[in-house]
């Protein structure tokens, strides 16, 4: 028999309570008092990642840190035999220093063993960038994310394969950069080789035990799952599985399975009838329950429509139809993130597609602020910076402009994929209006050697347009 997770209990609806009131003084930035709310509520679900770690981080972020004193540190001890005390203290005082490594650290090993797996899965993304991102790489950090994610994963294998798998491939990951801290140790290679072979076999059985022949036994279920997941193009056999759907959820509309289910399936043809019923049950489901995620979804589908409906207009050759339909859009999307951004004002990904909407609209003074902020996420930074050197440089202030390009770029890992082609180019256009023409050419001359179409040949263009310039 399989040996049953040791997740800490919880009383969600006790957490919930102090999230609510810790959101409500984000939102006046009483961040001190807010951030206390937040470890009051983990205490009570202690492995709430999306309720209370992350807007907590979040609401550490925007006040900033701040020096801990002596007594603080004697307070908030990260050590003794209380994992889940000492995972919540370390929290604590991660967020009066939320970049210090020492405390992710902390957080991240006793997350581990008090068993808070959704919790060591999120705060050890945050440690190994961190650590990455160090001044010396320290080879300890990495040994330390290789035992832990591997024992992490050892406890979640028989209950959560897909977080095992996550699990051991942050394994790999780490020994990885340990053998290139170190490519002539042999034991850290042999390490590695036999950490990829435990995560193949991971695989191997995850993929057996979720095939389609070994999970679904029923040939009517085989054959109803089947046609949710391709493409239909059987209109009867189509209406045949909303109709079954829609009757499992009228009897049961609190079902969020079924509504779900019911959703997506109205969805899938992007038929504007069927959509607007979908829309229709979600909004429904927003008033009863006062759920903001139903009406968040709901909006989605809308914004779905509004940019099918701008293409269509693009493609139409209407230019004046185009521009009413990309202005309509635009306008919508700005209203539906200035909402999500009122009922969670602790996700900074809401500022960055914010911010990034009021750079389309061209109020560049508007968008900065909200981009600086949302450039805390390590997921959305350097998108954040890329936007915010191109207000910089649509206003004119090609020196701020160049300066935000160049620390990104000095940051940014995988110079040569999408991103970080964008953030030379705009970084070469910037020293080209400056009048810096031989800066934009070193960029430029980079830009063609990884890819020498960019942007269907423009960079070269511009690479002869400013050589002939110098010509003359």
């Amino acid at each position: 028999m399989a040996q049953e997770l040791e997740t800490p209990s919880a009383n969600p609806e006790k957490a919930r309570e102090c999230f609510r009131k810790a959101q409500g003084l984000v939102a006046v930035k009483n961040y001190d008092y807010a951030i206390e709310l937040y470890i009051s509520g983990l205490e009570h679900w202690p492995d709430a990642v999306e309720e209370g770690h992350k807007p907590c981080r979040a609401a550490a972020l925007f006040r900033g840190g701040s020096k801990i004193s002596l007594g603080d540190k004697m307070k908030y001890g990260t050590g003794g035999k209380d994992a889940k005390k000492a995972m919540l203290n370390a929290e604590m005082l991660l967020s009066k220093d939320p970049h210090n490594i020492a405390y992710m650290e902390a957080m991240f090993k006793n997350a581990e063993k008090a068993g808070c797996f959704e919790t060591a899965m999120w705060i050890g993304e945050i440690y190994a960038d961190a650590a990455v991102r160090e001044a010396k790489p320290n080879i300890a950090r990495f040994q330390l994310l290789r035992d832990t994610y591997e024992r992490l994963a050892d406890r979640v294998k028989d209950q959560n394969m897909p977080m095992a798998i996550t699990a051991m491939e942050r394994v790999v990951d780490a020994l990885t950069k340990m053998r290139n801290l170190k490519p002539t140790d042999g034991v850290i290679s042999n390490d590695l080789r036999d950490m990829a072979g435990k995560l193949t076999i991971l695989k191997g059985n995850y993929s057996q035990a979720e095939s389609f022949v070994d999970s679904i036994r029923d040939a009517d279920q085989q054959k109803e799952i089947y046609d949710k997941d391709r493409l239909i193009t059987d209109a009867e056999r189509f209406e045949e599985l909303v109709a079954t759907v829609q009757a499992r959820y009228d009897a049961n509309p609190r079902d969020q399975r079924v509504l779900n289910e019911l959703v997506e399936l109205l969805c899938r043809r992007e038929n504007e009838a069927e959509e607007k019923r979908a829309i229709a049950v979600l909004l429904k489901a927003f008033k009863e329950t006062e759920d903001y995620r139903f009406k968040s979804r709901a909006c989605d589908i809308l914004m779905k429509q509004k940019r099918r409906a701008e293409r269509a207009a693009r493609d139409s050759g209407d230019e004046q139809r185009y521009r009413e339909a990309a202005k309509e859009r635009l306008e919508f999307e700005l209203s539906v993130y200035k909402d999500r951004m009122k009922n969670y004002p602790t996700d900074l990904r809401l500022r960055y597609e914010y911010g990034r909407r009021l750079f389309e609209k061209r109020r560049f003074d508007d968008a900065i602020p909200y981009l600086q902020e949302a450039r805390a996420d390590r997921k959305v930074r350097f998108n954040c910076s890329l936007t915010i050197g191109r207000c910089f440089y649509e206003k004119g202030y090609y020196a701020q402009a160049a300066d935000t390009f160049r620390e990104a770029i000095d940051g940014y890992e995988i110079r040569d994929d999408d991103l970080g082609k964008e953030l030379h180019y705009w970084l070469g256009r910037t020293y080209e209006s400056a009048g810096q023409t031989e800066d934009a050419l070193k960029i430029y001359g980079q830009l063609i050697q990884w890819d020498y179409n960019y942007r269907k040949g423009d960079v070269r263009k511009r690479i002869d347009d400013l050589r002939g310039s110098q010509g003359k």
